[in-house]
């Protein structure tokens, strides 16, 4: 076991030394001569430079977020609805459109409902009744 040991501090001290003799920086070659000048070229009238055109941007992705309250007033043949938010210290009430997919399950949401919504702008996006 002691020369099994010995032998693989050998090894390790060899390898090591290896290692830093690839470390070492190469000769660089030398570096070419400057080459003599050349005459200066006569200068081209500039062409008038193109307007740049601006770059069009996507427009931003709309922003869905939820909203939660109770159902006071729903208008089926407007495709409307509004929902009264309670908080601490302010009440809320929102008109909001419901959007093609919200108006197919607006048929189990009745005035005084819970519900959730997911909302683009002033469009439902997503009707969920709560209890």
């Amino acid at each position: 076991m002691k020369k099994f040991l010995v032998l693989f501090i050998a090894l390790v001290f060899a390898l090591s030394l290896t290692g830093l003799a690839f470390a070492q920086a190469k000769a660089e070659k030398p570096a070419k001569p400057a080459e003599p000048a050349k005459p200066a070229e006569v200068a081209k009238p500039a062409e008038p430079a193109k307007p740049a055109e601006p770059k069009k941007e996507a427009p931003p992705k709309p922003v869905v977020y939820r909203m939660g309250g109770q159902v006071t007033a729903v208008d089926a043949a407007g495709k409307k609805i509004t929902i009264v938010q309670n908080s601490v210290k302010q009440q809320k009430k929102v008109n909001l459109k419901l959007g093609k997919t919200a108006a197919k399950s607006l048929a189990g949401v009745n005035v005084g409902d819970v519900v959730n919504v997911w909302v683009i702008g002033k469009t439902i996006t997503s009707i969920k009744k709560v209890f």
